[in-house]
């Protein structure tokens, strides 16, 4: 049995993930946001599961993204590409059949000048990322209108702060935004978005991370995990109190203890910013991480679990008892970095 580190991707709790966000907004459009491989769990086998449950509608970043995509899953679902088009990319886009997102002046003008294709417009309601300012309705609507757009959408910037006032704020101008395209689907809620109520709902949500496992939703909705991380323990030797573990020492044993080697480490996405902090669990049993993630190992405090500690043994270290945000958070960073920084030498395994 290979040792390589290795990610279970749990399609069906992907599938029951996606259908449980789709039952927040009875009458919307639940869509899936599977860009950057699917954050980092392969986007043609999560999206294939997806459509065969009902998904019809997916969002990636790049061109080449939705390129790869639409030969995945054929002509019937729609892609929309986030990031927009370039002039040179005009072409590509309506021969495979994407929808093109228009964020900018530029893009809306080169796209009205393309061959014909079916396109989105982003209109920014305050992040300041991307997006139409509000004030081109009053210069270009009809320019706007002669496209006409496939989807109306803006992006939320606190969703994750559900008494953010920014919430509020960003979907009254988004309500006047969409009130200018009545005969337009609108779109507003991205994973965390889902949660804030109805109100956000508009015609289609956007769920990217609550796909995977992430978010924090509500009490009472469950999302399951997306994938276990686990990998094989190398080695289980015993070490005594005073003693130090890891590079640079910066870990200090109060107690004797029973110590294992996993291999695992920043090479294959385990943050260097989970020293001393990330839990890893032993069938169940957590295993707290001891001193610095080096490349390729990480140590762990297996006292509570030692009879299960033997070579060989699976360590997990995100899954249904190392949950994402927890394990994120102890990482100083969010689930989004944790998924999407698993490198190429995790192995993938879809069940």
């Amino acid at each position: 049995m290979s040792q390589l580190p290795r990610a279970t991707i749990h399609l069906s709790n992907i599938v029951a993930n996606w259908r449980a966000l789709d039952g927040l907004h009875p009458g919307a459009t639940t869509s899936a946001v599977v860009k950057a491989d699917g954050y980092g769990l392969g986007a043609g086998p999560v999206s294939r599961a997806l459509m065969r449950a009902g998904c019809s509608s997916f969002f990636v970043a790049y061109l080449e993204e939705g390129l790869a995509l639409r030969k995945t899953l054929g002509l019937g679902p729609r892609i929309f590409v986030l990031n927009g088009p370039t002039r040179k990319e005009m072409s590509a886009y309506v021969t495979a059949g994407l929808t093109a997102v228009l964020s900018s002046p530029d893009h809306v003008k080169a796209w009205a000048n393309a061959p014909k294709g079916t396109s989105a417009l982003h209109f920014d309601t305050g992040m300041n990322r991307l997006g139409l300012k509000p004030s081109v309705l009053a210069t270009a609507l009809p320019a706007l209108h002669k496209l006409q757009p496939v989807l109306v959408m803006s992006h939320l910037a606190c969703a994750d702060e559900k008494a953010n006032p920014m919430n509020a704020a960003q979907r009254k101008a988004f309500d006047d935004i969409s009130a200018v395209f009545p005969d337009t689907p609108a779109s507003l809620a991205n994973s965390d978005g889902c949660y804030l109520g109805k109100a956000f709902g508009y015609d289609l949500i956007r769920p990217g991370l609550a796909l995977y496992g992430g978010t924090h939703p509500p009490k009472g909705f469950r999302i399951n995990a997306g994938l276990t991380l686990d990998a094989a323990i190398l080695s289980v030797f015993d070490a005594e109190m005073g003693e130090k573990v890891g590079y640079g020492a910066t870990h200090t044993l109060a107690q004797d203890a029973v110590l294992a080697t996993v291999g695992i480490g920043y090479a294959d996405g385990l943050l260097r910013g989970g020293a001393n902090a990330l839990i890893a669990y032993l069938d169940g049993i957590a295993c707290p991480v001891l001193g610095r993630i080096s490349m390729d190992l990480v140590t762990i405090d297996v006292s509570k679990a030692q009879d299960k500690a033997k070579a060989g043994a699976r360590v997990e270290f995100i899954g249904e008892h190392a949950k994402l945000e927890d394990q994120a958070a102890r990482a100083g960073t969010l689930g989004y970095e944790l998924l999407t920084g698993l490198s190429n030498r995790v192995e993938r395994v879809y069940a």
